[in-house]
C-alpha cells in the first residue's frame, strides 16, 4: 500500500523540521555561550582572590564564590564540577581569580593552579617576637601562636640540638615564600630547616675543632649579630669575645642587658646595667642562658672563624663601625674621643637644625 504526502503536508513537515532545527541550533548556541561565558561579564578584565582555608568543603568554596559573584550558571558549575570530580580534588590556598574564565577554566583552576606565596625577609639580628610581630603584620601568621609555639617540643626537636628549651637564635634570617594558608608550625618549620641547612656538617666539624658546641656558637653569633652591622667588623667582635671568654672576663654586652629587660624603653641606664638578669654579661660571667637574636650566616661563620686578634674591648665609632682596642687605657681613650665627638655632632646637628628654623 503506497502512502501519498500531498504538497501541503511536505510544506508542514518541512516547516517543522525547520522549527525544530532552529530549536536544536538556538540550544546549542545556548549552550556554547554560557559554556564559555566569562564568570563575571559585568568586569571581565579585572580578578578577584579567594582563600581556600585546609580541610574546607566543596560547598563552602562554592559558598565562596558565589559570595564573590563568579558563579552565574549553578548548574553548568555543579554539572562540570561533577564530570571533573572537583569535589575531592580541590586545593587549599589563595588563588587570583580572572573575572574573564569560563566557569570549565575556573574549575581546573581550583584543582591545578598554584596558590599565591607572600615574600616576606627576616633580617638578621631580630629576636622571636619581633619575627612573630612582623609575620602578624605580613598576615602571613598569627602572632599569639607563633609566640606560643617558641618551646613547642616537636618543633625543638628539629633543631637537632638536644634539650633546648626555646627556638630563640633558630629561625634563620631569609627570604621566605609562604601561602596564608601555611600554618604556623609549617612557617618555623620552613626556617628552621634553613637554620639547619646554613649550620651544616662543616660548621659542626669547625666548632669541634675551637672547642665549642654548637648551641654555644649560635649563642655568640647572636651577640656578635647584635653588636655591629659591618661585615668587616664581625670577626674582629667575635674575636673580642673569644678572647674575654678565654680569661675568664664578663662579655659586658649591652645587647645581652636589653635582652633580658621586659621594660626597656630604648634608654639604656646604669640602673638596667646592675640588673640581675640571666642575661646579664655586666653581672655574669660566660654567654648567656639562650641566644638573644637570630644570627645570619656572616655572624655564624665569624664566631666559627674569628679574627686572629688580642683585642679585648671595642667601641662603636658613630658610623656603625667599631675601634678595637688591646687594653683597657687604649679603650679609655677611645669612648673618650668618640663620645666627644658624638657630642659634638649632636651640637652642630642642633645648631644647623635651629638655624633652618629661624630662615622659616
Amino acid at each position: 500500500m503506497k502512502l501519498f504526502i500531498t504538497n501541503k503536508q511536505k510544506l508542514l513537515l518541512a516547516g517543522l523540521f525547520i522549527i525544530g532545527f532552529s530549536c536544536l541550533i538556538g540550544v546549542v548556541g545556548y549552550i556554547y555561550q554560557i559554556y564559555y561565558s566569562p564568570i563575571m561579564s559585568s568586569a571581565p578584565d579585572g580578578n578577584s582572590v579567594i582563600l581556600i582555608p585546609r580541610g574546607s568543603t566543596f560547598d563552602s568554596v562554592t559558598a565562596h564564590i558565589r559570595k564573590k559573584g563568579l558563579l552565574p550558571y549553578p548548574r553548568l558549575y555543579d554539572y562540570l564540577a561533577e564530570k571533573l570530580k572537583v569535589h575531592s580534588r580541590i586545593q587549599a590556598g589563595e588563588f587570583k581569580i580572572q573575572h574573564n574564565w569560563n566557569t570549565s577554566e575556573l574549575l581546573q583552576y581550583l584543582i591545578y593552579g598554584k596558590s599565591i606565596r607572600h615574600r616576606i625577609t627576616i633580617p638578621e639580628g631580630e629576636n622571636y617576637r619581633q619575627i612573630a610581630e612582623r609575620l602578624q603584620l605580613a598576615e602571613i601568621a598569627d602572632k599569639d601562636v607563633i609566640l606560643s609555639l617558641k618551646d613547642d617540643p616537636d618543633l625543638l626537636a628539629k633543631t637537632g640540638i638536644p634539650d633546648m628549651t626555646t627556638l630563640e637564635g633558630f629561625l634563620f634570617p631569609e627570604t621566605y615564600f609562604f601561602s596564608r594558608v601555611d600554618t604556623e608550625r609549617q612557617i618555623l618549620s620552613a626556617m628552621i630547616t634553613q637554620y639547619r641547612r646554613v649550620f651544616n656538617a662543616d660548621f659542626q666539624r669547625r666548632a669541634k675543632e675551637i672547642g665549642m658546641s654548637e648551641y654555644k656558637v649560635l649563642t655568640l653569633a647572636s651577640i656578635v649579630e647584635k653588636e655591629t652591622g659591618v661585615d668587616s667588623d664581625r670577626p674582629k667582635i667575635a674575636s673580642v669575645f673569644h678572647n674575654r671568654l678565654k680569661r675568664r672576663m664578663r662579655l659586658y654586652s649591652d645587647p645581652t642587658v636589653i635582652y633580658g629587660l621586659s621594660d626597656f624603653n630604648g634608654n639604656l641606664t646604669r640602673k638596667h646595667l646592675r640588673k640581675p638578669t640571666p642575661y646579664n654579661t655586666y653581672t655574669k660571667k660566660g654567654l648567656p642562658p639562650t641566644p638573644i637574636s637570630n644570627p645570619g650566616r656572616a655572624s655564624l661563620q665569624s664566631v666559627l672563624y674569628p679574627a686572629d686578634e688580642k683585642f679585648l674591648y671595642f667601641v662603636g665609632r658613630g658610623d656603625g663601625s667599631s675601634k678595637f682596642s688591646k687594653t683597657l687605657r687604649e679603650h679609655n681613650k677611645a669612648v673618650s674621643y668618640f663620645q666627644k665627638n658624638r657630642k659634638n655632632r649632636q651640637a652642630m646637628r642642633r645648631k644647623a637644625k635651629k638655624a633652618s628654623s629661624k630662615k622659616l
